[in-house]
């Protein structure tokens, strides 16, 4: 299975000497995925980038966009508590390639926010203003189930 974390690193104490920038944040957590803290690391920093945008009257679209789809990635990745016979879900999520969770796409339309745990009521609120409200509610997971039965019979293979 591929090491995310460095042996010997306790990776959140970097996180805590970050907070007041919350793009170095951003890039530490992304560099950690897809450790669900790291998730949660990531979406916090782009709140306050959001948050930031907003103050100096600046677009926060594409940071808005960046909150959505870390979020539906978790989503995608990390919605099971296990899989039977594969281990715990981070188990699984760490050994699928980045390279097809991070190229997946994640229409808001389709998969809506109502399933995204990774996300507030606040960015829910942004997302129906900026956005409007999505045809449906369904999860990164379910949309995308196909890719999932793919990877969840790779790892088995491999494991």
């Amino acid at each position: 299975m591929p090491q995310t974390v460095p042996r010997g690193v306790f990776w959140v104490d970097d996180f805590e000497q970050l907070e007041v920038n919350p793009t170095k944040r951003l890039l530490l957590a992304r560099k950690y995925l897809p450790l669900p803290a790291a998730f949660r690391e990531a979406a916090t920093a782009l709140r306050a980038m959001i948050l930031s945008s907003a103050r100096q009257g600046a677009d926060g679209s594409d940071l808005l966009a960046q909150l959505y789809v870390t979020a539906a990635q978790a989503n995608f990745l990390l919605s099971a508590p296990s899989v039977i016979g594969a281990g715990s879900r981070y188990d699984l999520a760490a050994s699928i390639p980045k390279t097809i969770w991070q190229q997946l796409p994640m229409p808001y339309a389709e998969i809506g926010y109502r399933h995204l745990r990774l996300l507030t009521h606040t960015d829910c609120d942004w997302l129906a203003v900026a956005w409007g409200e999505p045809d449906r509610h369904t999860t990164a997971r379910s949309h995308h189930q196909a890719v999932w039965d793919a990877c969840v019979a790779e790892y088995m293979r491999a494991y």
